[in-house]
């Protein structure tokens, strides 16, 4: 014994009926959709650029800051281990 199962359409025949209101709702909700998605994918990409721009400026910051500080101690540690005190210096 073979039993066939066929699906029948629920909305066979009333193709004419949903097309005004069902059909028209999920294209606009879907339109909505895609353009809503892109949006929200350009302002994260940009969030992303502006982000990726200002730890490159921070960075530059520490990497700056640093290179000060080295240098200022630099000067100090030789200023307060200079042995000859009498010498004159151009600057």
């Amino acid at each position: 014994m073979v039993i066939v199962k066929q699906s029948v359409c629920t909305g066979a025949g009333k193709g004419s009926e949903r097309e005004g209101g069902q059909e028209t709702t999920v294209t606009v909700l879907a339109i909505f959709l895609l353009i809503i998605g892109t949006l929200l994918v350009l302002i994260g990409a940009l969030l992303v650029l502006i982000g990726t721009f200002l730890i490159a400026i921070g960075v530059a910051l520490i990497l700056t800051g640093a290179a000060l500080i080295a240098a200022g101690t630099f000067l100090l540690i030789r200023r307060l281990l200079s042995c000859d005190r009498t010498r004159s210096h151009s600057w």
